[in-house]
């Protein structure tokens, strides 16, 4: 609480003992009035000068801290500004005041300025060891600009060194997705290589360059960066994808082939994989397996409205004059669904032609739902009423088109459960059944789905029945037939059907593909546990014996990697962001070794957005306020500082003339009287000034002049300021101190 006194009568006494010099008595007269009222800063302010007058620098710093503070408190944002900045040229050490330095610029909106105060934090933190607290700047830092990239990578920079791996690599990766969107992919080829040369073997940063290689027509590089990438998760269906297309770029359609068999066994639903093997499957002449392939993903796509995707597939085969009958009603239905209809027409023709059947085509185009399955000419004819003589020969056997048809359905069905399409299969099959009832094929392959047919529940129940009355009857009749039914399981001969079961040969060709694909990678432990899979079941398999001898001699020729550096050393080597902080220019990183000049991340691109950042940044930053922060350094003695913020708000034209003004009487103060010449010289040449301003301006290039010893030259500007204003402020006598004579003629004062 603040007593009352007469704060006259102590700041009387203490200029009198300033004047004699004794600053010890002042500063006790002073401080008797910061007893009294704390909160006086200007008292406080004067305090803290005379401490710095006697050497007492910690207590100086006491009150101008004292000060700022209660300017805060108070809002007057700017004087506290200047206060903290007189605080820094005592003590710049003070590693707090930048933090709440940059805090005040940041409420006052002069993101550039804080950001600078951030600099000088973070370059205090690091040789201080203290990385969390710098990581929390360089956060803060990042949230203020987030355009730029030299900010965001210094702070991934930080969480690896504090060995927070999973946050470094999500900020990594967070700026090379913007860098990215900005087609700098350059620059984040450079950003990956700075990444493993501290994780050598991060997977993220290999896939990510391999991406980057690729975009950027790298092949070959980023052909070993994915290979790279998957020894550490050969399951890593975006490696395998990127992998496809360098296959594709190099023109190796057979291990594109194999990378995309490998995604389909990862991942059956994948349909870029699905479409981009059948494409190739088709190019060379493979229509039977393409089919196969690209069944499920044409009634996926049309399941999902997509015609188009359907319709550019289908194609593929159309173009190579591939005429099946499956693919040509799957046409036939794209169209109807697009509403093309001469285009349905012509392919339904086309079918017709092809199977022997009358065309089918709808009479409106109207409400059609593209049936899933196959729709075979004479279907509907045969759901209605399906009479078996039609399709069988006495003695039971069936008919050639009977067979042919039905193979359609059987065909299509085996593709649906190849890739785990159960239920589309079962649907398959269902239309079958309705148009072939009593097909024993159809129905057995519904059963081994686990559908349960009605007519094949009642012919067996009776049997179940009959028997279960004999087994109560006679007990002794059925025992025997059902040890009988056991004991072929123990029967030595059948083993090689067990194994068989368990592991068919028509699966090795499958796992083969695999293994080969493996040892394309360099993968030779995974092609190898392959190769044992199949050993355990098939021991005597001449193409797996053969192959196993072919992996030995490969990894036995393969050199050992080198060994990565120590965690330690590698971060260190990523770059040294204290160093770095020490240097003039914020924005350079340091080269990673082995990079070649013409890949250093363009310097003067990615990590020179500080600089640039600050730029863009006091273009809109808000002018009025670095003018009325230039007045505030400027009553504080922080010439220097006032000087720049004058030069800043010079931008604004309402503003321009009193900032070059300004400036030079801050040079006038700083006793550089040359500068202060330049700049008045300057302003006079403004365009649009006032009669006023132009006196006024000519004033103090007199006064700069005259204090640089040119008298002739003061005078001359002391006259032109009296032709405009001859009671300007104390001109006339100025002009008399210089030998200037006086006359009036035609009502106005002349001087000769």
């Amino acid at each position: 609480m603040a007593v009352s006194i007469d704060k006259g009568k102590f700041i009387d006494q203490a200029q009198k003992y300033i004047q004699k010099g004794q600053f010890d008595k002042a500063i006790s007269e002073y401080q008797k009035i910061v007893e009294a009222d704390s909160k006086d800063i200007r008292t406080r302010l004067k305090l803290g000068e005379l401490y710095l007058k006697v050497g007492n620098n910690a207590s100086a710093v006491n009150e101008y801290s004292a000060a700022a503070e209660f300017y805060t408190s108070d809002g007057f944002i700017l004087q506290a500004i200047a206060v903290f900045k007189q605080l820094l040229k005592i003590d710049p050490s003070i590693s707090d005041i930048y933090v709440k330095l940059a805090k005040l610029y940041k409420k006052q909106g002069l993101i550039a300025d804080a950001l600078a105060q951030y600099r000088v934090v973070i370059a205090n933190y690091e040789k201080q060891g203290k990385t969390v607290e710098a990581t929390g700047a360089l956060k803060d830092m990042a949230s203020m600009d987030p355009e730029n990239f030299s900010i965001r990578a210094k702070l991934a920079d930080l969480y690896l060194k504090d060995g927070d791996d999973k946050k470094a690599l999500e900020e990594f990766s967070r700026i090379a997705t913007d860098l990215k969107k900005k087609g700098r992919m350059d620059d984040v080829i450079i950003l990956y290589e700075k990444l493993l040369s501290a994780k050598p073997t991060c997977r993220e940063a290999l896939r990510g360059i391999g991406e980057a290689y690729l975009e950027t027509g790298k092949i070959k590089k980023a052909l070993d960066s994915l290979q790279a990438a998957l020894k550490s998760d050969t399951n890593d269906t975006m490696v395998l994808s990127l992998l496809s297309r360098v296959y594709l770029e190099l023109n190796d359609e057979q291990n594109a082939k194999l990378t995309y068999k490998n995604i389909l066994r990862i991942d059956p639903s994948s349909d870029d994989a699905r479409k981009g093997l059948t494409k190739l499957l088709i190019k060379e002449g493979n229509y039977e397996e393409g089919m196969e392939t690209t069944l499920p993903f044409i009634d996926k796509a049309l399941e999902g409205n997509n015609s188009d995707g359907a319709l550019g597939i289908l194609l593929e085969f159309y173009r190579n004059d591939v005429r099946d009958p499956r693919l040509l009603d799957k046409m036939a239905n794209v169209y109807r669904l697009k509403g093309e209809r001469e285009k349905e027409i012509a392919i339904r023709e086309e079918l017709s032609q092809l199977t022997g059947e009358a065309p089918k085509v709808e009479e409106t185009t109207e409400e059609v739902a593209v049936e899933p399955h196959l729709e075979t000419p004479g279907t509907e004819e045969a759901q209605k009423e399906p009479p078996m003589e039609e399709h069988l020969v006495p003695g039971g056997k069936e008919t050639e088109e009977h067979v042919k048809d039905v193979s359609k359905y059987l065909t299509e069905a085996e593709v649906y459960v190849k890739y785990g399409l159960a239920d589309k299969a079962i649907e398959i099959l269902n239309t079958a059944l309705n148009a072939f009832p009593e097909d024993k094929e159809v129905r057995k392959k519904l059963a081994s789905l686990g559908v349960a047919l009605p007519g094949e529940a009642e012919e067996v129940l009776p049997e179940i029945e009959e028997v279960s009355m004999e087994v109560e009857a006679q007990e002794e009749v059925a025992l025997p037939e059902i040890e009988e039914e056991a004991a072929p399981a123990e029967i030595p001969g059948e083993l090689p059907l067990q194994a068989e079961d368990k592991y068919p040969l028509s699966k090795i060709k499958e796992d083969m593909e695999e293994a080969n694909f493996y040892i394309q990678q360099g993968l030779y432990e995974d092609a190898r546990n392959i190769c044992n899979r199949i050993l355990e079941f098939h021991p005597e398999n001449e193409e797996t014996l053969s192959k196993l001898r072919a992996i030995d001699d490969a990894a036995q020729t393969i050199l050992p990697a080198p060994v990565p550096p120590a965690a330690e050393s590698a971060v260190e080597s990523f770059f040294d962001l204290a160093a770095e902080l020490d240097g003039e220019d914020f924005e350079t990183l340091t080269t990673p070794s082995g990079m070649r000049e013409a890949e250093k991340f363009g310097f003067e691109d990615i990590f020179s957005e500080f600089k640039k950042g600050v730029d863009t940044q006091l273009e809109k930053e808000d002018t009025e306020t670095h003018y009325n922060l230039g007045i505030a350094y400027k009553e504080m003695g922080l010439l220097d500082d006032a000087i720049r913020e004058f030069q800043i708000a010079s931008a604004d034209h309402k503003i321009e003339f009193d900032c070059y003004n300004l400036i030079g009487i801050c040079y006038v103060e700083k006793g550089v009287y040359k500068k202060a010449v330049e700049i008045f010289k300057k302003g006079l040449q403004l365009s649009g000034i006032s009669d006023d301003e132009y006196a006024s301006m000519n004033y103090e290039l007199g006064t700069a002049y005259e204090l640089s010893g040119m008298t002739g030259e003061a005078l001359s500007s002391y006259m032109e300021t009296s032709k405009k204003n001859s009671g300007f402020r104390d001109v006339q006598s100025k002009i008399s101190q210089l030998g200037g004579s006086r006359e009036t003629k035609k009502g106005r004062v002349s001087y000769v």
